[in-house]
């Protein structure tokens, strides 16, 4: 089994994909200097618009998501297990589209071949964007 590796998943944001992207970046503290916005056009002459931030740290934060975003998970994945653990966050915003798309990537180096891909981490992630996103649209509607 190797020590290195990354996952990464996807999922739709129903909430302004910039809204999403400001409150990940001050949800999770980081710094704003590490991130990039690019616009570029598309057919039909509509603009997409992509958020990123890359290599931001995710240990510390997500220890203090234990037990509070979802209580009844039934494993919990010890970040300390692991040497780098590292996420990227893209959000991808296409003018006139219903759904903006989130994708989001952990890098990871473990401290040995006994400790297990972070896929609990990754899906605490996912679970706290959701429920975020659902947050946003309530809030901005």
């Amino acid at each position: 089994m190797t020590l290195n590796g990354y996952l990464s998943t996807d999922f739709h944001i129903k909430s302004p994909a910039k809204k999403f992207f400001q409150t990940c970046i001050e949800t999770m503290d980081l710094p704003k200097d590490d991130v990039t916005v690019e616009i570029e056009e598309v057919p039909l002459e509509k603009k997409k618009t992509t958020f990123r931030i890359e290599g931001f740290q995710i240990s510390e934060w997500y220890k203090s998501f234990k037990g509070t975003i979802t209580p009844d998970m039934a494993t919990w994945q010890n970040p300390d297990g692991y040497k780098k653990l590292e996420g990227t966050m893209t959000i991808t915003h296409v003018e006139d589209n219903d759904c903006d798309r989130a994708i989001l990537t952990v890098k990871y180096e473990k401290i040995n071949s006994d400790i297990k891909d972070p896929g609990t981490i990754m899906d605490t992630f996912v679970e706290f964007f959701k429920e975020m996103d659902e947050y946003l649209v309530e809030d901005f509607n």
